[in-house]
């Protein structure tokens, strides 16, 4: 059930992001920028030494996943990497996660910035989340 699936925009990136539970779908959400920025990018070079930890803050679960994907993004610029949340600790407004990154020699996609438009976190009847995302680029 956890997955992600780029779908197509006339001028962003969206992505549609589905997870079995709120940190599944987090972790999905930047996986899924990941490929983004760098569609071949072999996530397997991911450096366990290469490590950033984040804590973030806000009002819901909807602004709490933008507010997220953006300082990972700001992330991605800064250091040239792409990341992978090793681990998790999420709380309805808050969450501290630790990213594991890989070295790029660039970006193949150029997001500037996370966007709240659509970004509304549904719960399936089954108890699965999903929530589309759109990528200012």
């Amino acid at each position: 059930m956890n997955s992600f699936e780029i779908l197509p925009h006339t001028a962003d990136v969206r992505l549609r992001v589905k997870g079995k539970t709120l940190e599944a779908l987090f972790k999905q959400a930047v996986l899924g920028m990941a490929q983004i920025l760098k569609p071949n990018a072999n996530i397997a070079k991911i450096n366990a030494n290469n490590t950033k930890q984040i804590k973030v803050e806000s009002l819901n679960k909807e602004i709490l996943l933008i507010d997220f994907l953006s300082e990972v993004l700001t992330l991605s610029q800064i250091n040239k990497n792409i990341y992978n949340v090793s681990s998790l600790k999420f709380q309805d407004s808050s969450l501290e996660a630790e990213l594991v990154g890989a070295k790029v020699d660039g970006f193949d996609e150029d997001i500037k910035a996370v966007t709240y438009h659509e970004a509304k976190i549904t719960e399936s009847k089954e108890g699965n989340f999903e929530v589309i995302i759109t990528f200012d680029i």
